[in-house]
């Protein structure tokens, strides 16, 4: 029996996990504990709230386990950032080992005071964790297994024959040529904020005519002999250093598509078609390395990982491709999820345990919600205990209320999934303006998901089959049927669109209640559900941060655990 925690920390999306004979059984992304978006310290509180959701000790760990330390790259020859020449596994092995020993980790350890010192620490490549995340939680025995982000050591992307338990690498792509370079550094140009805002223009791009196609397709192409993303570097400086001097793209960018938006200035014409010419070269850069993909290793299921794997309208190409029969996203699929890609990598004989939901944070009694309610003002607020909490959820909605719905585990991963979630009807468009404007303070292009009884799902939506393992984790967008447009506005992009969250009952169990019960009142399964939080803040994991944010963002209602909170006044 082993015990085995796995972390990520100093990149983006600080996270731990804990394993326990190949079944995740905790997984915590450390800003919904210190409030600091994509942080990336080393994660103690996640680490304190994984031994606590594991029942376990410092003391009953038996391995950590973490992807190799992404300033390892400084010790790499510069030879190894040029194809033909890259540093073997071994290689990058025994660099960890000295850089560890002299510098961050044990520091880190040490200062902690949380891991004893002699526990044994084990180093994964970067993009091995992210592969070991999606293939040892899948469902297949057999994949392909196709990692792909910015970039991890001097990996960009990598390809993987998953059989048995076991991953063996036939492909990679090395730094400087990335997808996910590729779309951050137009993302920066676009005016938002690199690997943080990517969503914002994949949102936008639907907006976006053809007129820029011609001049983004200059920016990258790809190989099908070879299998290599080509980024033409000429209009990206993100490879050269120092560091403080870049800017992700040159000036020769600025040449051809004009100048950047500043975060401050209107969004254009321009800044729709530039984002639609990305969005559209992404899909085909995809498509193309997964189809090299495939006749490197014959497979008709497919494993996704890497943050480029959060891009919903991407996957929705994947998915109608027809490439694949089925195909599994682990629902953490950036770099959090390498805690628990680390951790499941270690084990001498690897388990494959199929995950089946993202319920893997803290929960919290009723008291400790009760204590954080009291601090509600009783002059404004109405808190009432209730035996059937999801009835109430589904009366508000009814009511076209905007709900904080706050139950139970917390989710792993960038998807509010019906844990810490704010819920709304689907029925008026103008609540999906409401809550843009008013409650989470952000741009008005930016879609809300429909989560939809998964019996029910086809009515509304055209899912291809082979996404039926994606849609519950609100991984890929589907086409809204015609018919149905008018029913749920408030979830229907301006394409027609809809980033789908297929709701199960026995994975899912508590939002499904709330759906069944407001399909009863209304006739439509469908709600909007959108992450719970405010503007540019992580989501909420403990009632104090329900309460704080339900006082300063106005919902309507607040549903926590037992307890229902109404304003008094209106």
């Amino acid at each position: 029996m082993t015990l085995t925690l796995g972390l990520n920390f100093g990149t983006h999306d600080a996270a731990a996990a804990i394993v326990h004979n190949g079944t995740v059984v905790a997984a915590v992304e450390e800003e919904r504990l210190n409030r600091i978006k994509n942080t990336k310290v080393f994660p103690e509180q996640a680490i304190r709230a994984c031994l606590n959701l594991a029942g376990a000790h410092p003391q009953d760990l038996d391995q950590a386990a973490l992807f190799v330390d992404p300033k390892l790259h400084l010790l790499l020859a510069p030879s190894n950032l040029h194809y033909g020449t890259p540093a073997s596994i071994g290689s990058l092995l025994s660099d960890l080992d000295k850089y560890r020993t002299r510098r961050r980790l044990p520091h880190m350890v040490r200062r902690s005071g949380l891991l004893p010192g002699n526990l044994p620490l084990i180093p994964v490549p970067h993009h091995r964790a992210h592969a070991a995340s999606a293939y040892l939680t899948s469902p297949f025995d057999d994949a392909v297994v196709v990692t792909l982000d910015g970039r991890g050591e001097y990996e960009t992307a990598a390809i993987y024959d998953g059989t048995g338990g076991r991953m063996t690498r036939r492909h990679h792509i090395v730094y400087p040529h990335s997808f996910g370079y590729l779309y951050s550094a137009l993302t920066r140009y676009l005016g938002f904020r690199p690997q943080s805002d990517e969503y914002k223009v994949m949102g936008l791009a639907a907006y976006g005519g053809p007129q820029y196609f011609d001049r983004i397709r200059r920016l990258a192409w790809f190989d099908q002999r070879t299998g290599r993303l080509h980024l033409n570097l000429r209009y990206f400086d993100h490879h050269r250093r120092p560091s403080a001097q870049r800017n992700l793209f040159s000036p020769a960018l600025v040449e051809l598509l004009g100048p950047p938006r500043r975060p401050e200035d209107a969004i254009t014409d321009r800044h729709r078609g530039i984002a639609r010419a990305l969005q559209h070269l992404l899909e085909q850069l995809v498509g193309s390395y997964l189809a090299f993909a495939q006749r490197l290793v014959p497979r008709r299921s497919l494993c996704l990982a890497g943050g480029v794997a959060l891009n919903c309208v991407a996957n929705a190409t994947v998915i109608a491709s027809g490439r694949f029969d089925r195909i599994f996203i682990q629902p953490a699929a950036g770099d959090a999820g390498t805690s628990i890609g680390a951790a499941l990598a270690t084990a001498a004989s690897p388990v494959r345990r199929p995950l089946r939901h993202a319920f893997l944070g803290p929960s919290y009694d009723e008291e400790t919600i009760r204590s954080a309610l009291s601090g509600i003002p009783a002059y404004r607020y109405r808190v009432r205990h209730t035996a059937e909490p999801y009835r109430e959820a589904a009366r508000l909605l009814r009511e076209e209320k905007v709900i904080g719905w706050f139950q139970d585990r917390m989710e792993f991963g960038p998807r509010a999934l019906g844990a810490r979630s704010i819920l709304a009807s689907p029925q008026h468009a103008t609540t999906a303006s409401r809550i843009n404007a008013m409650i989470k303070q952000r741009e008005a292009f930016r879609p809300f998901a429909p989560a939809v009884l998964a019996e029910h799902a086809n009515d509304f939506f055209a899912l291809p089959s082979a996404g039926a393992l994606v849609y519950p984790y609100m991984l890929a967008t589907g086409t809204v049927h015609q018919q149905q447009r008018d029913r749920i506005p408030a979830v229907v992009h301006v394409d027609g669109s809809a980033r789908v969250q297929t709701v199960h009952r026995d994975t899912n169990p508590l939002l499904w209640n709330v759906i069944d019960a407001y399909h009863e009142l209304s006739g439509l399964p469908v709600v909007l559900n959108t992450s719970f939080n405010g503007a540019d803040e992580p989501i909420v994991c403990t009632p104090s941060d329900a309460v704080s944010t339900f006082l300063r963002c106005g919902l309507d209602a607040l549903v926590a655990g037992p307890y229902v909170i109404e304003e008094t006044t209106r």
